[in-house]
């Protein structure tokens, strides 16, 4: 089930955004090594109180969550405009992993970001093939490499009767 996170669940976004940066970077990816360093509870309760967080929540076990954020000083690196909203830190628990979670994270915010009309933005790293590929095939739309990061921007789609949180 996908809801709005509440300030409960801040501890443990936090923890399961430590551990992918973990599994990352054991896996020798740069990606989210920033994450290792930082205050996390206090970025996701930013996250929380700056646009929407949600959770995929399983037998109350949290199994993921993403936030859908106004335009963020980061986004401001890579875009040119403050327009529409932006996907971040969209991550699944490695034992969730093939079970859809991430997928239907992704067109939960999708479908919030099409019933409120606004342009859908995100980005990834460059040279991580998999969500280059995987970003592409929900029809988000390449904009460009700025800076080592793919830019990606999805376009409205009609709503067909998807109940938005």
């Amino acid at each position: 089930m996908i809801r709005q996170a509440t300030v409960e669940d801040v501890p443990q976004i936090a923890v399961l955004l430590k551990e992918k940066a973990e599994l990352l970077k054991e896996r020798g990816s740069r990606q989210w090594s920033a994450y290792l360093e930082a205050d996390l509870p206090a970025l996701v309760q930013r996250d929380l109180a700056a646009g929407r967080l949600f959770v995929f929540e399983q037998d109350t076990a949290l199994m993921g969550s993403v936030a859908l954020l106004p335009s963020l000083e980061w986004d401001q690196t890579l875009w040119d405009d403050r327009e529409g909203l932006y996907i971040h830190r969209l991550v699944v628990r490695d034992a969730a992993k093939g079970r859809g979670v991430g997928k239907q994270l992704l067109r939960h915010v999708m479908a919030v970001a099409t019933a409120e009309e606004e342009r859908l933005r995100l980005d990834c790293l460059a040279t991580n093939e998999f969500l280059n590929a995987y970003y592409a095939s929900f029809g988000f739309t390449a904009k460009g490499i700025r800076d080592g990061f793919s830019t990606y921007e999805h376009e409205q789609l009609a709503v067909a009767d998807e109940r938005v949180i």
